[in-house]
C-alpha cells in the first residue's frame, strides 16, 4: 500500500513540479535516472569487445582477437602498463560524460544511483568469474576533497563492495602530494604529473592480495597506472582497473 502512496506522490510531485532532461530537455519521468530521461540515458555507448585484453581499449575490427587472444594494442605493446587489467563501462561522451560531470563538479548526488547501477549491470561482462580481496578507490588529495566535498571514485568503490561482498579500503592507498589537474596536460606530462604521488599506509593488509582499483574516468592511465604501481610495489599480486567511463581517442 505504502508503496502505491509513494508512487502516486512522486508522480504527483513530476505533475506540480515537472523535471526536464538535462541532455534533451525534455520533461522526465519520476522513474527516470537521476537528471536524464530513458530516452538519452539509453544512449550511452557501452565499451564491448572485442578490446585490448590488457587496457580495454576498443579495436576496430569485430574479428580483431580471434585468431590471437591475447593481443594487446599498439600502447600497452609500447608501454607496458603497471596494472594487469583495465576495463570501463563505457566512452566518456553524451550523457555518460554529462553525468559524471554533473556529479562530480556540480555536486548533483541524485546521479549516484543511476551511474553505480550502470556499472553493477554490466560489471560481470567485463570481470566474469573473477575474485578479488580488497576494492581500493583511487583517492583525492586532501584539498582537493575538501574542495569537492567527496570522492566520487570512493562512491562508486563502496556500492560495488557491497554487491561483491568484498571489502573496500579506502585509506590504504593515499594522494600525498598535490599535483596539477590533468585534464591541461599532455599524456608524458600526465605520468611526470602523478609520479610518487601516492602511498600505501599499512602494506600488510595489501601484501599477497588481488585488489580492484576503481575510478570515475580512465583517460590515459597514467594516474590509474601510478597507483597502480605503487599497490604493486607494497606487495598486490594482482591490480585490475574498473572505471565508469574512458576516453576513447582512436582504435586499432
Amino acid at each position: 500500500m505504502w508503496q502505491t502512496v509513494r508512487g502516486f506522490g512522486r508522480r504527483l510531485v513530476d505533475v506540480i513540479l515537472p523535471r526536464h532532461c538535462y541532455s534533451c530537455g525534455q520533461s522526465i519521468a519520476h522513474d527516470a535516472p537521476g537528471t536524464f530521461c530513458h530516452a538519452c540515458w539509453n544512449l550511452i555507448r557501452l565499451i564491448e569487445p572485442p578490446y585490448c585484453p590488457c587496457c580495454g581499449r576498443p579495436f576496430r575490427s569485430p574479428v580483431a582477437l580471434t585468431y590471437s587472444p591475447e593481443h594487446r594494442c599498439g600502447a600497452c605493446r609500447n608501454r607496458p602498463p603497471p596494472f594487469d587489467r583495465a576495463r570501463a563501462i563505457g566512452r566518456y561522451e553524451g550523457p555518460l560524460r554529462q553525468a559524471i560531470h554533473l556529479l562530480k563538479y556540480r555536486g548533483k548526488l541524485q546521479l549516484k544511483g543511476p551511474l553505480l547501477q550502470l556499472a553493477l549491470d554490466h560489471f560481470g561482462e567485463h570481470f566474469p568469474d573473477t575474485a578479488f580481496d580488497a576494492i581500493i578507490p583511487v583517492p583525492l588529495h586532501r584539498k582537493r576533497l575538501m574542495q569537492r566535498e567527496f570522492n566520487q571514485a570512493a562512491v562508486f568503490a563502496r556500492g560495488l563492495a557491497r554487491h561483491l561482498d568484498v571489502p573496500v579500503l579506502e585509506r590504504r592507498l593515499v594522494r600525498v602530494r598535490w599535483t596539477r589537474p590533468q585534464v591541461e596536460l599532455s599524456g608524458d606530462e600526465r605520468r611526470r604529473n602523478v609520479k610518487d604521488a601516492f602511498t600505501v599506509t599499512d602494506a600488510t593488509s595489501i601484501a599477497g592480495q588481488s585488489v580492484l582499483l576503481v575510478d570515475d574516468v580512465f583517460t590515459t592511465g597514467a594516474t590509474l597506472g601510478e597507483a597502480a604501481r605503487t599497490l604493486k610495489a607494497a606487495g598486490a599480486t594482482q591490480v585490475d582497473v574498473f572505471a565508469l567511463a574512458r576516453v576513447v581517442r582512436g582504435v586499432d
